[in-house]
């Protein structure tokens, strides 16, 4: 069996008295943690009826989706870390020091500047039209700036998890594309629901390639890095920015809120591999183009490093 080396730790830590988590298991547990974690947090209201399958991806019950179930998600994998591996939040890309510090933003920038991207390719090529709607209001900030928290907690879960925990720990004993392959394959599987099996062939294909080219380009936003801080900037900012920004779909979630940029939707009798349709601009083929070279960008950068 190959033995961890410190080669293929992406983040290190002090040494300590330290339990190893099984590889075969994480797959297992991050399906686990997700699936207790939100659980948990909805049984909470339960009694009280407030939270039901037509309010919970609606404005403002989405706050606690967000917030609420995902931090509890966060909260077991923090237990996890340090009760049964007994590690620190270091081991899992969540170091703070002088290296580290601008991160976040630089991704939360980088995320900004991708999302954009998509939107303006699909509208230049007629996929989105302007659609009128009532002037930007101060009251219409209130909403946009409480998303953006609650993005910042649903993705920095998400990317603790997959590219923090995951990654690091397989990646430590197979090698940095084991670890990110796998955390890809899974993240992938956790997206999959009703509106994706009934897409067609080509539809699925993008949404597939989109949301493994994601994972592979954050994993190696991680390595690139050191850290996860990253990854967790360019995660908030990209989906928050498609429904805040421009009154798109994230994740097939259309909130009606005022948007602080422009107000689109799909043009009538757009193609969705085009538009992303319903799922919003993630799903749309100029998505996957952005993200391709985002990756390309990083393992040529890496293979200039390496030469150097």
């Amino acid at each position: 069996m190959k033995e961890l080396t410190v080669r293929n730790l992406l983040f290190l830590e002090d040494a300590g008295n330290h339990r190893r988590t099984w590889v075969w298991a994480v797959p297992f547990l991050v399906f686990a943690f997700f699936i207790v974690g939100q659980i948990s947090a909805l049984l909470l209201f339960k009694p009280f009826d407030i939270f039901t399958k037509d309010n919970i991806e609606t404005y403002p019950y989405i706050i606690y989706m967000l917030i609420g179930t995902f931090g509890v998600v966060a909260l077991i994998a923090f237990a996890w870390v340090k009760y049964f591996e007994r590690r620190s939040l270091k081991s899992i890309g969540l170091g703070v020091d002088e290296q580290t510090k601008p991160v976040f933003g630089r991704g939360f920038l980088q995320g900004i500047v991708m999302g954009c991207l998509v939107v303006a390719g699909v509208f230049t090529f007629g996929g989105y039209s302007v659609e009128a709607g009532a002037p930007l209001s101060l009251n219409d900030l209130i909403p946009i700036f409480i998303l953006m928290l609650c993005f910042i907690i649903q993705s920095s879960t998400e990317e603790i998890l997959f590219r923090g925990w995951m990654l690091n720990r397989v990646a430590a004993r197979y090698g940095f594309w084991v670890g990110a392959m796998a955390n890809s394959l899974v993240f992938t599987l956790m997206h999959i629901d009703d509106s994706v099996t009934s897409m067609t062939l080509v539809d699925a294909s993008i949404f597939v390639s989109m949301t493994m080219l994601f994972s592979i380009f954050l994993s190696l936003m991680v390595r690139r890095d050191g850290s996860v801080w990253g990854a967790c900037g360019w995660h908030a900012s990209w989906n928050w920015l498609f429904i805040t920004w421009w009154g798109l779909p994230t994740t097939g979630i259309e909130l009606g809120l005022q948007p602080l940029v422009m107000d689109l939707m799909p043009t009538e009798g757009a193609p969705k591999w085009l538009s992303g349709g319903a799922m919003g601009p993630e799903d749309s083929v100029f998505a996957v183009m952005i993200l391709a070279l985002g990756t390309l960008y990083y393992l040529v950068e890496r293979k200039r490093a390496a030469s150097a």
